[in-house]
């Protein structure tokens, strides 16, 4: 019985050191005592996450590293259209005062206008303008540009036109409204209200141009006087009032402006 007990002391001794000894460490990590196969599976589950961590780090590298070369890759072309399309210049103009006008403006009454033929430095592209009055004033004012193209081109936007209209006159375009259609003698002309700043002192005008041209164009801007409003009835009628002279058909003008019959009886005033 002695020596039966003394075997089952051996036995149970190691037993109890190796408890021990996995309930320092257990207690060392922060579980609780005498549970050895807890603390065996956080070490293994501190293994696995170490290594798991540097593997998403060196994933994270290489990913890192593939966005910035597509993105060094990508740059250059998307830059390149936008500095080749910003760098084209517009075609400059002189005015030729050889130039007999080309169109005039019935029912203007007493009021002169002033009248500048331009010609392009290198297409020859002619554009003829008729003005009256000022926009950085309270009297009516008036911009009508006739022009003719060598080759047929794509026209811009209302806004577009209105825009460097303005600016041609000194003022410069804040609002324009939602454009809408008139008809007239010399067909559909497209209108909009549009605000016009002048050093400071806002005007509102109507910006108009005839539809319907290939190589040439008809259009420009009205001011009614302070407190009035133009509409598109009113740049119909402009429109309308529009007659080519003889130098005018002469230089092939008679292709913007057909002079068709039917509208020219209310062109006094019609600037307002």
């Amino acid at each position: 019985m002695v020596a039966a007990g003394a075997i089952e002391s051996l036995k149970r001794e190691p037993q109890s050191n190796v408890e021990t000894d996995v309930d320092g460490e257990a207690m060392r990590i922060g579980l609780e005592p005498a549970d050895r196969w807890r603390t065996e599976g956080a070490s293994r589950a501190r293994r696995r996450a170490r290594s798991w961590a540097a593997r998403a780090a060196l994933g994270l590298v290489a990913a890192a590293g593939v966005v910035g070369a597509a993105a060094v890759a990508s740059a250059p072309p998307s830059e390149a259209p936008r500095q080749a399309a910003a760098a084209a210049p517009a075609e400059s103009e002189v005015v030729d005062s050889s130039l007999a006008p080309a169109f005039e403006l019935e029912g203007e009454g007493a009021a002169r206008p002033r009248y500048e033929a331009r010609v392009g430095r290198k297409s020859g592209a002619r554009r003829d303008v008729l003005s009256l009055g000022a926009v950085a004033g309270a009297a009516p004012a008036l911009r009508l540009e006739m022009w003719r193209r060598p080759a047929a081109g794509k026209p811009g936007s209302l806004f577009v036109e209105v825009a460097e209209q303005a600016a041609a006159a000194g003022a410069a375009i804040e609002r324009l409204s939602a454009s809408a259609i008139a008809p007239s003698a010399e067909g559909p002309v497209e209108w909009a209200e549009a605000t016009l700043n002048a050093g400071g002192e806002r005007r509102a005008c109507v910006g108009f141009r005839v539809l319907g041209r290939v190589d040439g164009g008809l259009g420009g801007f009205a001011c009614a006087a302070k407190g009035a409003k133009l509409d598109g009835v009113a740049a119909s009628r402009l429109i309308d009032c529009v007659t080519l002279t003889r130098a005018g058909r002469e230089a092939g003008f008679g292709e913007v402006v057909k002079e068709a019959t039917g509208r020219r009886g209310a062109c006094r005033g019609a600037v307002g």
